[in-house]
């Protein structure tokens, strides 16, 4: 990729934003798309919030306002399908909208209509894998997945993987992008829910809710527990607090029409009331616990 890269990211919202501050601290230049007008100005606010912040607890680079401003353009989607070409060349279109497949299939089917072979197209996926979306996509060898996990400023790490189709190109210049942006790549040929790292923690927080659900503990003696045992700094509803239980509703509601209701309903039953009241975490300030 030359040094003129430009990124465009579907979807600004809580991961989205994050992608899009991460990008731009490093010197790329971000196009962030979103139907809602409001999600973008949010968007916006929140890198130029945390740009000093995270600049001085070494998370990003040293970097000024105006050149976050230089380098952003907010635009809502319909005006990028209209006629993608008046951005000049995209070497990145990457979807971050909620976990639904239904809506992502459909997304990525209109990107790939609207944008060449030589842009790679990749979805910011946490359960689904590629393979679910690439016969959905024009010149699939240009797709993938490169996933990010939040705080995306703190854990620096990103998955990066293929789909049968997916050409070695397209993960070594997905690769070298992690790693311009300050994230480490992980890179995984073989397709596999929830990809490394979340494959794991899904037994950790399911564990968790398990016992939430059999009046075992409560929340904050579950994470005292695991953060004293462990010596990690975060437990496992701090975890999920971070992740946004709105998305891990979405992502144990697409578990149980893989795995069954008998496993995952009592658990998605404790996360829907906080959903419902608008408590999604530490993005909203409420979730397990308050911030």
């Amino acid at each position: 990729m030359q040094s003129t890269e430009t990124v465009v990211i579907v979807g600004a919202g809580w991961t989205g934003r994050q992608i899009a501050g991460q990008m731009l601290s490093f010197g790329l230049r971000v196009i962030l798309c979103d139907p809602h007008r409001r999600a973008l100005d949010a968007s916006a606010e929140w890198i130029m919030e945390n740009l000093e912040p995270f600049a001085s607890e070494g998370h990003w680079p040293k970097c000024s306002a105006s050149e976050i401003h230089e380098n952003l353009q907010l635009l809502e989607l319909d005006s990028l399908l209209g006629e993608p070409s008046r951005y000049g060349r995209i070497e990145l279109v990457l979807e971050s909208v909620p976990e639904q497949a239904a809506l992502k299939r459909r997304l990525l089917k209109e990107l790939s209509e609207a944008f060449g072979p030589e842009t790679i197209l990749a979805s910011n996926s946490s359960y689904f894998v590629p393979s679910t979306f690439s016969r959905h996509v024009k010149a699939p060898e240009r797709y993938a997945h490169f996933h990010f996990h939040v705080p995306i400023w703190k854990a620096t790490v990103v998955d990066v993987a293929a789909c049968p189709q997916t050409a070695k190109e397209t993960l070594d210049r997905l690769t070298r992008l992690a790693i311009k942006i300050g994230q480490t790549p992980i890179v995984q040929t073989v397709e596999n829910s929830g990809y490394i790292f979340n494959a794991m923690l899904k037994s950790v927080l399911r564990s968790a809710l398990e016992l939430l659900d059999r009046g075992i503990a409560d929340p904050a003696q579950i994470d005292l527990a695991w953060t004293k045992a462990t010596g990690m700094p975060t437990g496992p509803f701090g975890i999920m607090d971070q992740i946004g239980l709105d998305l891990m509703l979405q992502t144990m509601s697409n578990a149980r029409f893989v795995e069954g209701d008998q496993v995952w309903s009592p658990l998605i039953a404790r996360i829907e009331p906080l959903v419902d009241a608008g408590h999604l975490g530490v993005k909203t300030g409420q979730g397990f616990f308050k911030y």
